[in-house]
């Protein structure tokens, strides 16, 4: 498979997961969903401040991880972009760990697709790094 073509699904795989992160900076009824998830019902407003900064700072995280996936594709050198995707894997493997961790325990901090998509993407980059071609 072409790596460029496995760095262009794992963005896309990326935005997905981000997307309830998105939503909630901008619906306050999903994003009331999504803090009632995690706090309870009756969440304290420490706890509203802390999720809105949470999804602000993870949810640019993620389109920073998604311009920089992008921005790879310009290179054309089969060996550095194998390097590359290497590297993604490590950096998606620690952005899946936590929903892993929770979920293993029982207690799962995201969605079940959201933690499959982590994983997905993770076995892609890993893929691109031992097998891509150019």
């Amino acid at each position: 498979m072409k790596i460029k073509t496995i760095f262009r699904v794992c963005a896309a795989l990326i935005f997905i997961q981000g997307i309830p992160l998105f939503l909630s900076l901008f619906s306050p009824e999903f994003q009331l969903m999504l803090i009632a998830d995690a706090f309870g019902a009756n969440p304290s407003a420490d706890a509203v401040t802390m999720f809105e900064t949470f999804a602000l700072v993870v949810g640019l995280i993620v389109l920073g991880i998604i311009f920089l996936i992008i921005g790879v594709t310009s290179l054309t050198d089969l060996d550095t972009l194998k390097r590359i995707s290497f590297l993604l894997f490590v950096l998606a493997g620690f952005f899946a760990l936590p929903d892993l961790i929770g979920f293993i325990n029982g207690d799962p901090t995201a969605p079940l697709p959201v933690i499959l998509l982590g994983l997905v993407t993770m076995g892609l980059f890993y893929y691109g790094s031992k097998k891509g071609t150019v």
